[in-house]
């Protein structure tokens, strides 16, 4: 008998492996429940599983163990064609010999579908994907963008319960990726399918997803809001690979609810945030070495008592916003500041970081402290 929780799950994955002949592990035990109509993303850098977990979802890929539940059915053994799921994969696989009308009615025909429902679905989707005057043309003839939107076009006339969509955009120009990014949220919103979408591009991770699975090695890191995972990271992978620049990652050391970087620079840690630290090591040592994490934006310029001196290495102007390098100790470090004036390479700056706006993390373990 499912449990509740399992009953309102449009897709269940428990307990998935995934091992290979050659005895190579792509995927460890991997856990998840995905609700009617969201937009599940995951994200990681390549070789982490990501896609052949998605493949798993799709039947391309067996599973070695484990269960899958579509829709409250055990799908290992389903074959692909009878999953209700609808694939986009990142090379558009348009038939080059057909017409974009007879690339996306291909999938219905060979389903026997009546001729005025194929007619009707393919315009409905050409209409939502702007394709109308295009349903003549032939692959050749379309620009990358174009062929996208054909091969959304074929999955849409399906009607399928879910879209699996794997690197759907990064065959495109970078322009064209925001472009699509956003009209995939609004497809999304219309359709209302549950929709798993797979990229190692952060950015898109975090504009689209109603929830983020971050994967490395083949195990899941975290999941969660893409909010959750950017304002509290389960460690340091999840930390600095989500965020754009990256987090800043400096060694510090942590005595007595007291933290000090290598310039010197100490923080008093107020006694909420001593208590998670106690917490964490079981109230062991109060005296060691940890990671101290703080994000671009947390850094800001200000003279104050807490502030602390650089010098700027590189000066990266993006428009209304800096990127402004330097070192703390040996360490690289990156803040990001409002472009209200010119900022030079040499230029002296007082820096301080907002209150309560950095991490802790464990060596060992790398886990979060706080």
């Amino acid at each position: 008998m499912e449990n509740s929780n399992e009953e309102k799950s449009f897709i269940s994955l428990r307990h998935i492996d995934k091992i290979y002949d050659n005895n190579v592990q792509a995927v460890f035990d991997f856990n998840l429940e995905i609700k009617p109509q969201e937009f599940i993303v995951f994200v990681g850098p390549s070789g982490c599983g990501k896609s052949t977990t998605l493949r798993m979802i799709a039947g391309l890929e067996e599973i070695t163990k484990g269960e899958l539940y579509i829709n409250g059915v055990l799908a290992n053994n389903i074959p692909s064609k009878d999953r209700d799921i609808a694939m986009v994969f990142q090379s558009y696989a348009l038939y080059p010999h057909m017409s974009v009308y007879d690339n996306m009615a291909y999938g219905l025909k060979i389903k026997h579908v009546p001729e005025d429902e194929i007619k009707q679905r393919v315009n409905n989707a050409a209409k939502i994907l702007k394709l109308e005057n295009l349903l003549t043309r032939k692959p050749s003839e379309l620009s990358g963008g174009q062929c996208q939107r054909v091969a959304l076009g074929r999955a849409i006339v399906r009607n399928a319960k879910a879209f699996l969509m794997d690197e759907p955009l990064s065959n495109l120009d970078a322009k064209l990726r925001v472009q699509m990014r956003s009209e995939l949220t609004k497809l999304h919103k219309r359709l209302k399918a549950t929709t798993i979408y797979v990229t190692h591009d952060q950015i898109e991770a975090m504009t689209m997803a109603s929830r983020i699975v971050v994967m490395k090695d083949g195990y899941i890191q975290q999941i969660g809001t893409p909010m959750q995972i950017y304002n509290a990271p389960n460690n340091l992978f999840v930390a600095t690979f989500i965020g754009s620049p990256s987090m800043n990652i400096l060694k510090a050391h942590y005595k007595e609810g007291k933290i000090v970087l290598a310039n010197g620079l100490t923080f008093t840690l107020d006694d909420e945030l001593i208590k998670k630290h106690d917490e964490f090591y079981h109230n062991e040592i109060k005296d060691r070495d940890v990671y101290f994490g703080i994000r671009p934006e947390n850094i800001i310029e200000e003279d104050c008592n807490n502030s602390f001196e650089i010098e700027v290495l590189v000066s990266e102007l993006l428009g209304h916003e800096y990127y402004i390098h330097f070192k703390i100790g040996d360490t690289n470090v990156i803040a990001k500041l409002l472009a209200k004036r010119e900022i030079s390479v040499g230029d002296k700056l007082k820096f301080t970081f907002k209150d309560k706006k950095f991490h802790l993390f464990d060596i060992e373990s790398t886990k979060r402290i706080f």
